[in-house]
């Protein structure tokens, strides 16, 4: 008895011993989390140092309320759109500040919690098929190739290093969580906590992008083919549950009634649309985007920022597409039936794309971020046919042997993918190795031209940016498209290298060509036409005040202000030629609009103070420069023309020689290395103060400090010294102030 009791534990011991490290791995899921988060953040490591590209200036960078997460949240409540991921910015903002290093951090954060998710759903429903039909695949193994290879899948980098993308990773992640909720709910001896959760996560991922408007019917699809045998049972078990998650998707889908129109321009280029798409027309050009989609997943070569993708006007171009997606579709409902698990998966990959890829035309045809979650189902689909067709190639051998094999083919493709992703993820360090890599995949797309040769223009690689627009522009003319913004952005590349007449030409040839458009354009796109217009001619204003045309100048500010009179800027540099151009009431308007726009311009209030005492509005001056003091007291500027004014203001209420003698004692000791200038103002104040001996000693002192090359400021000093000698005042009028 003694001695077989002992053979036991040896023969287990042995047993164990001997077990190969694809099997304990397979039964230590916890070993599989920490591969999964170390193999992705690994995969994303390269992120980290990437940079705000594109859509993130306009939508981060340039958000003065950002980390307003009292805003945020109010937003929630009120249940606009994107909400969630407006809060998540916001957080981001108010705990780290703009920094794009932390809102990388954030977005890998989001991707990794939606990689173990997937790791869980996928883990958990094939264990829950397993106990309810005949089991026919290891859950572990299958959950964790699945979430390895959607997780270091390169495809998804656009959704994750493009910061402004969140609203696509955080949307997964909810979708994700959504179902996996479902599915604990399903398991658990309390099920409501999970169900409340699950309808959380669907209203949070509604508040994060629109494409959740499809997790009630992809939800309603998996319960009833994973984890409920009949629609009886799934309305009795969770009816109330995919009645809540209809609340906030009808919301979602009456607010975007609006894109659902028979027709939209698409096919942005530089200023946005050139052709018109039917709703069906649209759906068919999606027929080949989705199978491009499907390529890139199975080989992800050449991934693309911005496709530019035309549409399909001839048969030839959608109908062989079209056919292969409607197989696909056809085989997807008919697995639904005989196989549900795998035609769930299938079907899920067109519901998620539905939104984006059906009959709702959208400007951009084909984005790569659009697959981020729809590539989930891919993996999934991939990791299920990875381990059947292993089971099948060797069906004779033992598990062990079969998770061995598994894994070595599962962990090689894996790693191909994580390498991939980690090269792919430098290309988010610029927008020049953005938009080059866009080129080198698109080289006729006019939009990924156009923006790398702006970026080649900032970064001084002029030549570069010249063959880059002169090509662009060839090709606009040759195919129709509006060209101006080319020839713009051209003229300013001869601007700054000093090529003023090519400058000019070019300029005129781009005024030429904005000539109003032919057919009707939408609101936002005329918007975006009148901008880019207005920029142009605020460039070319510049120009012209370069050669010394300030009149002509002016017009050209004017016509940028009709365009776009939101801009202080351009109302401040139309208020500089004016002032060239000699015409002080016009500088002083544009000059007032620059400050009701920006208030907090110091550098337009001083110059408007100025002015003003140009115009011979010494009140108004003297008025404005106390004010703008009381907000920037040290701002010696200010400080020096108010003592001039109170020194010699022609006009007897607002001339004040012993206040600025007080003023200019203060500014003495603040600012010494400016004694010249301040002691020239005191000695103004002493003469119209009538001390008038004083006055002529200290401009005598400051004679003395001056050479023979400054015969202007001796000018001055001689004039004031005659005028006191002879008790005469010395007032602004009687001289330029200086600016």
């Amino acid at each position: 008895m003694s001695q077989r009791s002992n053979a036991i534990p040896k023969q287990v011991a042995a047993s164990t011993q001997r077990e190969s490290w694809a099997t304990q791995l397979v039964q230590h899921t916890l070993s599989m989390r920490v591969i999964l988060v170390v193999a992705v953040v690994a995969a994303y490591l390269t992120s980290l140092g990437g940079s705000f590209v594109f859509d993130d200036i306009p939508g981060i960078v340039d958000q003065e309320h950002l980390d307003d997460v009292g805003g945020a949240l109010s937003g929630m409540l009120r249940m606009h759109s994107r909400t969630t991921t407006r809060l998540s910015f916001a957080l981001n903002t108010a705990l780290f500040g703009k920094s794009a290093f932390y809102f990388h951090i954030v977005n890998l954060l989001i991707h990794v919690v939606s990689v173990l998710t997937l790791f869980e759903l996928v883990r958990g429903s094939i264990e829950w098929w397993n106990q309810q039909h005949t089991p026919f695949l290891n859950a572990s193994l299958t959950g964790f190739l699945a979430a390895l290879f959607w997780g270091l899948h390169p495809l998804g980098t656009m959704a994750v290093t493009y910061i402004v993308q969140r609203h696509e990773s955080l949307m997964a992640m909810f979708y994700l969580l959504t179902l996996y909720c479902l599915l604990r709910g399903q398991r658990a001896t309390v099920a409501w906590p999970w169900y409340v959760g699950s309808i959380l996560c669907c209203w949070l991922g509604m508040g994060a992008k629109e494409v959740m408007v499809t997790a009630p019917l992809v939800a309603l699809l998996y319960d009833r083919c994973i984890l409920s045998s009949t629609w009886r049972e799934l309305v009795i078990k969770r009816g109330w549950v995919f009645a809540l998650f209809l609340m906030p998707a009808s919301i979602l889908v009456v607010r975007n009634l609006a894109i659902f129109q028979t027709g939209t321009k698409v096919h942005g280029f530089v200023l946005g649309e050139h052709e018109t798409a039917s709703s069906w027309l649209y759906l068919w050009t999606q027929a080949g985007v989705i199978v491009h989609y499907l390529r890139l997943s199975i080989w992800p070569d050449y991934l693309t920022f911005d496709y530019d993708w035309p549409v399909a006007n001839r048969e030839v171009e959608y109908l062989l597409p079209a056919l292969f997606i409607v197989g696909l579709l056809a085989v997807s409902f008919w697995l639904v039936i005989k196989r549900p698990a795998i035609g769930f998966v299938m079907l899920a990959f067109f519901f998620i794309l539905a939104p984006t890829s059906s009959i709702v035309p959208i400007v951009d045809v084909a984005f790569e971020h659009r697959m981020y979650l729809p590539l989930a189902c891919v993996c999934v689909l991939a990791a299920i046919g990875l381990s059947t067709a292993v089971q099948t190639w060797r069906a004779s051998q033992p598990d062990e042997s079969k998770y061995q094999m598994v894994l070595l083919i599962g962990l090689t493709l894996a790693m191909l993918l994580g390498i991939r992703t980690a090269y792919r993820n430098l290309d988010y360090h610029s927008q020049i190795a953005l938009w080059s890599t866009t080129v080198e995949s698109r080289p006729m797309n006019l939009r990924a031209n156009h923006n790398l040769a702006q970026r080649l223009r900032h970064a001084n690689r002029l030549p570069e940016a010249e063959q880059m627009l002169l090509r662009s522009i060839a090709y606009c003319e040759q195919h129709g498209y509006e060209s101006f913004p080319l020839h713009g952005d051209l003229a300013e590349i001869y601007v700054y290298t000093g090529q003023f007449d090519q400058a000019y030409q070019r300029f005129q040839v781009a005024l030429d060509a904005a000539r109003a458009p032919q057919e009707e354009i939408s609101a936002y796109h005329q918007l975006l036409r009148n901008r880019k217009l207005a920029e142009m001619r605020t460039s070319y204003g510049a120009l012209l005040d370069l050669m010394q045309q300030p009149g002509e100048a002016a017009k050209q500010f004017d016509l940028a202000i009709e365009l776009r009179p939101d801009v202080a800027q351009w109302y401040v540099m139309a208020g500089h030629v004016y002032r060239k151009a000699g015409n002080v009431d016009m500088a002083l308007a544009r000059w007032k609009r620059a400050l009701e726009l920006a208030p907090d311009r110091v550098d337009v209030a001083r110059d408007y103070s100025v002015l003003l005492v140009e115009a011979g509005d010494y009140s108004e001056a003297d008025k404005r420069l106390r004010q703008n003091l009381k907000q920037h007291p040290e701002d010696l500027a200010m400080q020096f023309q108010l003592a001039r004014l109170e020194a010699a203001a022609p006009v007897a209420e607002v001339r004040q020689p012993e206040a600025a003698l007080a003023r200019c004692e203060q500014l003495l000791k603040t600012y010494p290395q400016h004694a010249f200038e301040i002691q020239n103002v005191q000695a103004m104040a002493l003469g119209n103060a009538g001390r008038t001996d004083q006055a002529i000693a200290l401009l005598k002192s400051l004679r003395k400090q001056t050479s023979a090359s400054d015969a202007e400021v001796r000018n001055d000093l001689d004039m004031m010294l005659a005028r006191f000698g002879q008790s005469q005042q010395v007032l602004l009028a009687e001289k330029e102030t200086p600016r």
